[in-house]
């Protein structure tokens, strides 16, 4: 059975999942098309979008120092990581919807942990 999620629409992003593989089509970061085997990943890690406290605040301590005016937060973008034994892969999730991100995150998990134990 395959299962077609796409998580945005421009730039095109969906993942095509079938029985024993699935396919990322990624139209901003074309590197990360292709097809692959459920055995091969690892892990699949989401992650929100957040605030980096560190950067921020080294930020706001050098516009505070040097009086640059480019002091503020800054937030890194949610992603989706897909960890294999050759790569580890980032695709970002800006304009997604995370709802959907959070299902092909659970469904590769699970389809990885399914076919492992095979």
């Amino acid at each position: 059975m395959t299962e077609t999620i796409e998580l945005r629409n421009k730039p095109e992003l969906k993942f095509i999942l079938n029985a024993d593989e699935f396919d990322i089509v990624d139209a901003s970061e074309p590197k990360n098309n292709g097809t692959y085997s459920y055995v091969e990943i690892k892990n699949a890690e989401l992650n929100e979008e957040r605030t980096n406290w560190l950067i921020s605040i080294l930020s706001i301590i050098v516009d505070f120092l040097t009086g640059s005016g480019n002091g503020g937060k800054f937030r890194t973008k949610a992603n989706l990581i897909l960890k294999t034994d050759n790569r580890n892969f980032i695709i970002w999730l800006n304009n997604s919807d995370f709802g959907k991100a959070e299902r092909v995150t659970e469904l590769i998990n699970n389809k990885k942990t399914y076919n492992q134990h095979q």
